[in-house]
């Protein structure tokens, strides 16, 4: 029975982590998009075509100390929440970095934006 909560304790350190993460709309409501829909990613330089910023998005999840996440874990995330919000793309992506005790934190927003 030891060994079983053991075990379970372990697992929980290991992989306790939950992901968060929602838009405001900037501009008023959009319709928004199916989840699933297409989102462009700019991580440097914004888009050449002309847009409109319309919502931030942001993803903010918790680990425990032996499990970090990288951008790409939350991108998913951030597209799903740019489609909530009716957006094409999103740009001026920045990340963040902290910890309490043994958690740490990882948050990263993002500007919704729609092509004119």
């Amino acid at each position: 029975m030891r060994s079983v909560i053991t075990v379970l304790v372990i697992s929980v350190l290991l992989t306790g982590c939950v992901t968060q993460s929602r838009f405001v709309a900037l501009d008023g409501a959009r319709q928004p998009k199916p989840e699933t829909c297409q989102i462009d990613v700019f991580t440097g330089k914004p888009p050449e075509r002309s847009f409109v910023r319309v919502a931030r998005v942001d993803a903010h999840v918790e680990n425990t100390f032996f499990v970090q996440q990288p951008l790409t874990a939350l991108l998913p995330s951030l597209k799903r929440q740019a489609c909530l919000a009716g957006a094409d793309a999103i740009i001026d992506v920045k990340e963040s970095r902290s910890m309490l005790l043994e958690t740490q934190i990882y948050h990263v927003t993002a500007t919704a934006i729609v092509y004119q």
